[in-house]
């Protein structure tokens, strides 16, 4: 390969990985915890907003606990995001925010475009966060994972499927798995796990519920493998968010897992390259104002 071609080559990658992380208006966040878990972690999440608008931005922010429909009302705030400011929501299911010790789940997190015109770009903003735990042998500092916010369009729907990679559960090493959902209605997704070697050790179907989220770990021995997730039952545009998480068994070292997503292993017959955004379904009607956002802006380190 000519260094020319090699150049627009790697243009032509970094372009595509340039508008996977564009900004938008909707997001999931596919994990978010404030509990205990195993070999002695306590693990926490952070949600970052950025707002790069002159205006100020009003949006809503759900939690979806984990293993049930969040059809009706679930813990949410509605609030403003200032011109050009970082919020900081430390611990978000902690205390001082939807004070769900004890809990797993999901975010969402979109512009409220009941209150505001969401033309153009006029409502794009940036939604990161991170799962945290205490180091489990006592010490001082974190180990953390990155859980950055999918874009609510670019989820794994029926047109795709998604590959999430360099899985090992072993025991050194666990792995868990999670779905995370912005779809009205149950979803089943199929979960083939494979070594190295492409041979399937293990193949599931896992039902996740309306506007749910599910964490399971994986029960084959598997060192370097890959989980191939889709859509094999539910409404023709669902929409969820695969993750894997994979855990050091000593010092609750964490990774996230992200799906790759690919038409390669669909049949033609399903395969559709439309991926344009499409407007999400709300999953509440009323609600639920659970914290104050200005007691986080009052905070200038991590309580």
């Amino acid at each position: 390969m000519t260094r020319t071609t090699g150049v627009i080559a790697m243009m032509v990658v970094l372009a595509g990985i340039g508008e996977a992380r564009e900004l938008t208006s909707a997001y999931a966040i596919p994990a978010a915890a404030n509990t205990p878990g195993r070999n002695g972690t306590d693990w926490h999440t952070d949600l970052t907003l950025y707002n790069p608008q002159q205006h100020a931005l009003p949006v809503v922010l759900h939690f979806l606990p984990s293993g049930q429909s969040n059809t009706g009302q679930v813990p949410t705030v509605r609030f403003e995001i200032l011109p050009w400011e970082t919020l900081n929501l430390w611990d978000v299911l902690g205390p001082k925010g939807f004070n769900a010790r004890g809990k797993t789940g999901a975010l969402l997190v979109y512009a409220d475009d009941q209150r505001i015109s969401c033309t153009g770009t006029r409502c794009d903003f940036a939604a990161f966060s991170r799962t945290y735990t205490l180091d489990p042998k006592g010490g001082r500092g974190e180990f953390g994972q990155a859980f950055p916010g999918v874009a609510a369009h670019l989820g794994l729907d029926r047109s795709v499927i998604a590959y999430l990679p360099q899985l090992t559960h072993n025991a050194d090493f666990r792995t868990n798995l999670g779905v995370a959902s912005w779809t009205p209605a149950w979803v089943t997704v199929r979960v083939e796990l494979q070594d190295t070697k492409g041979t399937i050790i293990h193949r599931k179907d896992h039902l996740v519920p309306p506007f749910g989220h599910i964490q399971w770990s994986l029960d084959r021995t598997v060192v370097g493998g890959t989980a191939a997730v889709y859509i094999v039952e539910g409404p023709a545009d669902a929409m969820v968010y695969p993750y894997a998480s994979v855990v050091n068994n000593v010092y609750g070292d964490a990774v996230t897992v992200e799906g790759q997503y690919s038409t390669v292993g669909l049949s033609a017959q399903a395969a559709s390259t439309d991926r344009t955004p499409a407007a999400r379904a709300r999953p509440l009607t009323a609600p639920v104002t659970d914290f104050s956002i200005e007691a986080f802006r009052a905070l200038h380190v991590r309580h």
